[in-house]
């Protein structure tokens, strides 16, 4: 399904906008593709863009003192990323964003954003619902991490976000679940 028709049909089911409100927000984001790997954002950039995922999964990392990769969170489809401080305060990044898979995916350059709130002043309501909506959903993404052990949080991992079970690799699971991925490997055969 082409991402212009992904991104209406959200804007439908998230929101009350007009048919000729949801075509103009429409004509501002911008379509692009991320091959499997690809890098979004690296750190020290600054990163000017709002993205809306309409097709695949994005992984936001960093690296720890030994120059090792720390996975922090996934962005699945119908989901919105913008790195808000490098955004909204021109800093350079503190994380990293790649493509888990290839991606379809619409961006907002920040003086679009800027032009489209003046044009829609209900905009500005609606991107800061979403930032709030991504936050309350990481947030709930990583609570499981705080208890149980590694077998119990695969299990949660796995019967929660079923999706990034199936599609995201192994390696990128442990490192977010914070465990080797022969230890990982380990749990996974002994669940299943």
């Amino acid at each position: 399904m082409d991402s212009k028709v992904v991104f209406v049909n959200f804007l439908k089911k998230e929101s009350s906008l007009s048919e000729e409100e949801i075509q103009l927000i429409c004509g501002f984001f911008q379509p692009g593709k991320l091959n499997r790997e690809e890098p979004l954002l690296v750190e020290g950039e600054k990163y000017k863009k709002i993205v809306f995922i309409a097709k695949g999964i994005l992984r936001i990392f960093i690296y720890d003192q030994q120059g090792e990769e720390v996975v922090k969170n996934f962005v699945e489809p119908n989901n919105f990323f913008a790195d808000v401080e490098s955004l909204e305060n021109d800093r350079n990044s503190v994380i990293n964003v790649s493509a888990v898979t290839d991606c379809e995916i619409l961006t907002l350059s920040k003086s679009d954003d800027i032009k489209l709130i003046a044009l829609l002043p209900k905009w500005e309501y609606l991107s800061k619902l979403g930032g709030m909506k991504a936050m309350s959903e990481m947030i709930r993404k990583r609570e499981f991490l705080l208890v149980g052990d590694s077998a119990s949080q695969y299990k949660h991992f796995v019967k929660n976000f079923p999706l990034l079970a199936q599609q995201v690799p192994l390696k990128y699971i442990a490192s977010y679940l914070r465990i080797t991925q022969s230890s990982l490997s380990r749990i996974r055969r002994q669940v299943d």
